[in-house]
């Protein structure tokens, strides 16, 4: 057995060091260019009475111009009032502006904030804790037209996530079920508003949801994305509500997307 002396082992051992000296110091240099000691991108603000927890620079910040006071959405369908035992539904609810929002007129009633992005629902539930709505809860998975595994693809540095659209080759596996089997789920009999800002996804889940459940919802806002669903159109959306019992009518149509307000002409006068 060949022997080394303590010498030319030594000797041997620095040599070693001494080549790995510089890319351990180049990995550090690049760590700390990574992981420098800055602010974290979390942003604080307070935005007409309300807590807001957002990215910043991202257009989480874009969100606040149609939020709270700013409200386009309850301005944008007349057609439906909130009261204090209403029942809403937000599918895509983002951070949770609105939801937020909505909870605030609703105080004996619940909304349902869905969303499936991980990072996205919780700052939702950020949002709801810092403006205390016992009255949200906050459900982490995608509604489709089948119950299983769907697949969020990131649309990078927007947060405009969709299950039916890949806008690229990121994302994250995400729970999915039906609106029925939601609705199921939560024991939800009735819900007064209901609000779909879902990417194209919209088409899947309403098409495939039954004129008996869709009868159970008093006024829904759509705000479709034919441009990111290809098989419909928003007049196949239209046709299935007007079957199960609405009066449609779309609005801000530009490019491919735009709005549908369906108001149930059974539940209208309740």
């Amino acid at each position: 057995m060949a022997y080394i002396n303590n010498t030319a082992w030594g000797t041997f051992l620095e040599n070693i060091k001494g080549a790995l000296r510089p890319v351990f110091q180049k990995m550090q240099k690049t760590i700390d260019m990574i992981t420098p000691d800055k602010p974290s991108t979390l942003g604080l603000g307070v935005y007409d009475g309300f807590n807001v927890a957002y990215r910043k620079n991202t257009t989480d910040e874009l969100v606040f111009n149609y939020s709270f006071s700013k409200d386009i959405f309850f301005e944008g369908v007349p057609e439906y009032k909130p009261a204090e035992d209403h029942v809403i539904i937000e599918v895509g609810a983002h951070i949770g502006t609105f939801s937020v929002f909505a909870a605030s007129k609703l105080k004996r009633g619940h909304v349902y904030a869905v969303e499936p992005s991980s990072d996205s629902s919780n700052y939702l539930r950020i949002n709801a804790a810092l403006n205390r709505c016992d009255n949200i809860s906050v459900h982490q998975l995608a509604l489709a037209d089948q119950e299983g595994v769907a697949f969020l693809y990131y649309d990078t540095g927007t947060w405009g996530h969709s299950t039916v659209s890949g806008f690229s080759g990121t994302g994250e596996a995400v729970k999915a079920t039906t609106l029925a089997k939601f609705m199921e789920e939560n024991r939800i009999e009735k819900c007064d508003f209901m609000k779909f800002n879902c990417e194209g996804a919209e088409f899947p889940i309403i098409l495939s949801t039954p004129p008996e459940v869709l009868g159970r919802f008093g006024v829904i806002l759509i705000l479709y994305h034919s441009d990111l669903w290809k098989k419909n159109s928003e007049a196949d959306l239209v046709a299935h509500l007007e079957k199960s019992g609405f009066h449609c009518e779309v609005r801000n149509k530009a490019a491919g997307r735009g709005w549908i307000i369906a108001v149930n002409e059974h539940r209208k006068d309740q």
